[in-house]
């Protein structure tokens, strides 16, 4: 299996992977919390937040275990990619809205339709925006919490293509007439860490402002391109502007001008005068004067300028800095499910003040005898194995193996998904090849008693038995497989003899 690179995380993602840690036990809340070797230790002082910070560092190693803390890598680089395309999209989207306007043959433009499609379009856009925000005080988000744009970035992540890891050495090596792999490990529920990160936007808020940021980041980089693109339009062409009406008088256009261009002028935009207004009313945009033509080109952009980016850039600015905060805020809430029960517990077992009675040993469970299952096959499968031994094993091919070879099983995930793979379809006959090299796991143990309920037989292949292992150690591992119900010619220690067992036919 590929192992996780140790990147720094951000306070908000080392909460997002404890919530999903959290969810991820909740969710199998029928057994026990997942095994943290780290103890919980009660400080002196008493300091504040002792209890999150070794939360934190458990749902670290759990959540690499897990496979979780790549997830959130995964979806922190799509996230990233689709808001570059939707950011390449916005530009793209700018320059075609201010070309559609500027572009025609007789380089005239109608001043009222191009008002309305270059800063009517933003202008709703936002008043939605501050709609949907205030549905969406007190932390419930209403459907439009965010912006369009916010949530099209959204909708694009959490439905990106996903792509099953894999194996680098499997793909390294050519293929060879041998039994297939049938299990791969497994990937954590991306369900989960996405839940995960629901959960912690709706709590905080985070959702709505950072979808916020998003929208407004798009519309400024949209408005910025439809400017610069009229910039560019007017300094290489001539255009004549012309106010075309029906039923409407020369004097309602006058006042419509005169106050859409009372603000920009305030900062230094021309706004053209009474005359100006008349000869645009009339089209004659060829005998236009020159002074006429930079009036309502100032005009246009000032309005552009004063009545959709700088509200825009208000809001965007008001996002961030409300985003900062939040983030800055980021916290776990001990009194949710699971974070109180596993403090309680630790707590407990840190406490010398609390001492319980020694619980009644456990009663010790013993494989399962052999029996007849529906199925016949054969399935060799490694068992927590270092790194320094080699999988599948080299002599496999020298013994045309009639059997399967599944990966190595090392999380509690993958065990699972062993149990639930053998419980559909049970072997006749399950080796195990356990490292002798390490000492034997409880965990394991309990495992192998599990995992002989679904085999007709199990044996165990105990690898590396007289090279590396000590005889202390190799008799650990014979005394207790014995104590579980693995004794005598259930433990096989040769490769020969382990390739003949599982070829063997009944």
């Amino acid at each position: 299996m590929s192992k996780t690179p140790q990147k720094p995380l951000s306070r908000f993602d080392a909460c997002w992977l404890a919530e999903a840690v959290r969810l991820h036990e909740q969710q199998a809340a029928n057994e026990s919390a997942l095994e943290f070797s780290e103890p919980f230790s009660l400080p002196e002082s008493n300091p504040q937040g002792f209890e999150e910070a070794w939360l934190l560092r458990r749902s670290y190693v759990l959540g690499t275990e897990l496979g979780m803390l790549d997830t959130i890598h995964t979806w922190r680089r799509h996230a990233g990619i689709a808001l570059v395309l939707l950011g390449t999209l916005a530009v793209i989207s700018g320059f075609t809205a201010a070309l559609s306007f500027f572009g025609a043959e007789n380089r005239q433009v109608n001043v009222i339709w191009t008002l309305l499609g270059l800063i009517g379009l933003p202008l709703l856009a936002l008043l939605l925006w501050v709609a949907g925000l205030v549905f969406s005080v007190g932390g419930r988000q209403g459907r439009g919490a965010g912006g369009v744009f916010g949530r099209l970035w959204l909708w694009l992540v959490s439905r990106w293509p996903r792509t099953e890891p894999t194996n680098p050495s499997s793909a390294s090596e050519p293929a060879r007439d041998e039994a297939p792999v049938v299990f791969r490990a497994p990937q954590v529920a991306h369900d989960t860490v996405i839940r995960a990160l629901a959960a912690m936007m709706s709590r905080s808020g985070v959702g709505t402002w950072l979808l916020s940021f998003i929208t407004h980041s798009l519309w400024l980089l949209l408005l910025t391109a439809t400017l610069i693109a009229i910039l560019l339009v007017l300094s290489l062409r001539s255009y004549g502007f012309v106010l075309e009406t029906t039923i409407l008088s020369p004097e309602v256009f006058t006042r419509l001008v005169q106050g859409f261009g009372a603000l920009p002028a305030q900062i230094g935009f021309a706004v053209p005068d009474a005359d100006m207004i008349t000869a645009a009313l009339t089209g004659e945009v060829v005998t236009q004067v020159e002074s006429a033509r930079r009036a309502w080109s100032s005009w246009l952009i000032g309005g552009l300028l004063v009545y959709a980016v700088f509200p825009r850039l208000l809001a965007w600015g008001l996002s961030l800095v409300r985003l900062l905060v939040l983030f800055s805020r980021t916290g776990l809430d001990l009194s949710l499910p699971g974070y109180a029960d596993l403090l309680a517990r630790e707590v407990r077992r840190a406490s010398p003040g609390i001492v319980d009675a020694a619980p009644p040993a456990p009663a010790v469970r013993r494989v399962a005898d052999v029996h007849r299952v529906p199925g016949r096959g054969a399935v060799l499968l490694g068992l927590e194995l270092r790194g320094t031994i080699a999988w599948p094993p080299g002599g496999i091919a020298n013994a045309r193996p009639l059997f399967t070879v599944a990966e190595i099983v090392d999380s509690r995930e993958q065990r699972r998904l062993v149990l639930t793979r053998f419980k559909a379809e049970p072997p006749a006959r399950l080796l195990v090849a356990c490292d002798a090299g390490l000492s034997p796991d409880r965990g394991a143990l309990e495992w192998l008693v599990d995992v002989s309920q679904y085999a007709g037989e199990l044996r165990v292949w105990l690898l590396d038995a007289q090279l590396e292992a000590g005889q202390e150690r190799l008799h650990a591992w014979r005394d207790s497989l014995g104590a579980i119900g693995l004794a005598g010619n259930r433990v096989i220690s040769g490769e020969t003899a382990a390739f003949d067992w599982l070829n063997r036919h009944d």
